[in-house]
């Protein structure tokens, strides 16, 4: 039986950077897909399959998995905050999705950044949030979906190669659509939160399984992989701080083989209080082991969140040689990681 009380104080111990006895640790299964191959619109987004597997009472079923809270949100393949800016949305293999970008070449569409309050995208999202909360049967928080960063919507609105050529050839324009997406991220969230109730006096971010004493969002700023740290101090970090600054707790997420470049600017940067690493499992990016030392200077200064594909023996060590101290352990565990296992 697990002492709620005592996992919420572990739980505020994380964002709050405190000294514990030992890292909060949940050992996932992997996930399902719905949609594949085809342009995905929000009249696709069928509540009552998207639902269905939540709000029945089951025994093998349990609001605590390991250390960290279930969670359930709205179905995250879905690139919501692209959507809602008004990309069209493609479904490849495997249900990846990717956005097609949307802005002229004088930036028009603009103005749509921001969505109304009957945008579709919109409207589709809290019908399913809230069909989420209803169904609810005290086995599980609700959260906000995946919402992507600023700058990734910047590409997505712009495509990769004219953001990177933006960034010199129209640095206004680039902070009014960061701006723009930004206010876009912060709206999206409070509108979802509105809906959901509070537990606890906290909510819980996206996927992570991490209850805060308050409001809390996960946020990332993946197309940053594109710029150096101090192009993002001077054009992201900003419309990110925004982010960090309309919630009582924030935790970003790097890519262990993407954006852990942003760490040195991140890390002096008092609004945030977390760090998530998603391990990029394929046989070029780095290993476990590698990144000790990674994860160490992390922990000096900010909670970490580890998230991806381990197998037992970097599960072993992560537990053994890094500090329990604001450290969560939120994996897969394997004995063959994603570059091992054979394709089809």
């Amino acid at each position: 039986m697990t002492d709620l009380n005592a996992l919420l104080q572990r739980h505020a111990a994380f964002w709050k950077h405190e000294d514990v006895d030992e890292p909060l640790i949940c050992i996932r299964p992997p996930e399902r897909m719905r949609f594949e191959h085809t342009t995905v619109t929000p009249t696709m987004i069928d509540v009552a399959a998207l639902t269905q597997h939540v709000g029945h009472n089951d025994p093998g079923r349990r609001l605590v998995h390991g250390d960290l809270f279930h969670s359930e949100c709205a179905f995250s393949r879905i690139p919501w905050m692209e959507a809602l800016v008004g990309c069209e949305i493609r479904a490849g293999a495997d249900e990846a999705m990717w956005a097609r970008p949307v802005l002229g070449p004088n930036h028009e569409g603009i103005e749509r950044v921001v969505p109304s309050d009957d945008n579709p995208w919109l409207v589709r999202l809290l019908v399913l949030t809230r069909a989420l909360v209803e169904a609810n049967d005290n086995i599980y928080l609700v959260s906000h979906t995946l919402q992507r960063g600023p700058i990734d919507l910047l590409s997505a609105l712009l495509g990769d190669e004219r953001m990177g050529l933006a960034f010199y050839d129209a640095p206004e324009r680039v902070n009014e659509i960061l701006g723009l997406a930004a206010e876009t991220f912060v709206r999206v969230a409070r509108a979802q939160y509105a809906l959901i109730p509070a537990f606890h006096g906290g909510w819980v971010p996206w996927a992570y399984g991490l209850w805060a004493p308050g409001s809390v969002v996960r946020f990332q700023s993946d197309s940053a992989s594109q710029i150096s740290p101090s192009m993002y101090r001077e054009h992201v970090l900003p419309h990110d701080r925004t982010i960090m600054q309309a919630f009582d707790y924030t935790i970003i997420d790097l890519h262990s083989a993407g954006t852990l470049h942003l760490l040195p600017v991140l890390l002096e940067e008092e609004d945030l209080n977390a760090i998530s690493v998603t391990l990029d499992r394929y046989e070029s990016a780095p290993g476990v082991a590698e990144l000790m030392p990674t994860f160490a200077r992390i922990l000096e200064a900010k909670s970490l969140s580890i998230y991806g594909e381990v197998t037992t023996e970097e599960l072993e060590a992560l537990k053994r040689e890094l500090p329990s101290r604001g450290l969560s352990l939120n994996v897969i565990v394997t004995n063959r990681l994603l570059w091992q296992r054979p394709v089809g």
